[in-house]
C-alpha cells in the first residue's frame, strides 16, 4: 500500500494553484500534461465544491486510469477513488495549499491500496521515490518551484 507525504513550493500564487487543480474543462489534458485526453471525462460537477472526473495516464506503453471523486475547500483539494484498473475503491490522494513567501507551499498525502501487479509496481516507484513523478508533473504545471520536502 503506497502511502507517503511531501511538500513542494511553487512560485505560482495560491489561487492560481488551486484553479490549476480544480480546472475540468476539456483543457485539463494540456495543463496537466501526465494526464491522457482519450481518457479524461467529467462525469459531474457538483453544486457544492465536486466533481466526478475519471483521468488516465499512459507511461511507458503502460495505461492506467481512475475514476475520482474531487471534494475542495478554499485551501484543500482531496481525491477519492471510486473505481480504477490498479487501485483499489477508498484510496485518496490531498493537496493542501497555503501562501509561502512569494509562491505557494503544496502539501500532499498519498494513501493508496493497490489491486493489480502493475498497481505494486507503480506504487512501489511513488511509495520509494517519495512521488518524484507526481513532482515531476507538477514542475510542469506550476512556475518554477523553489525547494521540495
Amino acid at each position: 500500500m503506497p502511502k507517503f507525504s511531501f511538500q513542494m513550493d511553487v512560485r505560482d500564487p495560491p489561487e492560481q494553484v488551486m484553479a490549476k487543480m480544480l480546472a475540468f474543462s476539456e483543457r485539463r489534458p494540456e495543463i496537466w500534461p501526465i494526464l491522457s485526453a482519450r481518457q479524461y471525462r467529467v462525469h459531474a460537477l457538483g453544486p457544492r465544491n465536486t466533481a466526478d472526473v475519471t483521468e488516465g495516464s499512459v507511461f511507458a506503453g503502460l495505461k492506467t486510469w481512475e475514476r475520482v471523486t474531487y471534494e475542495w475547500t478554499d485551501s484543500v483539494v482531496r481525491m477519492v477513488v471510486v473505481d480504477g484498473n490498479i487501485y483499489l475503491p477508498g484510496g485518496t490522494l490531498e493537496f493542501r495549499v497555503e501562501p509561502h513567501g512569494d509562491g505557494t507551499r503544496i502539501t500532499k498525502d498519498y494513501e493508496r491500496q493497490t489491486k493489480t501487479l502493475l498497481g505494486k509496481c507503480v506504487g512501489a516507484v511513488l511509495q520509494l521515490t517519495g512521488g518524484a513523478p507526481i513532482k515531476r508533473s507538477f514542475r510542469k504545471v506550476y512556475g518554477g518551484l523553489g525547494s521540495d520536502g
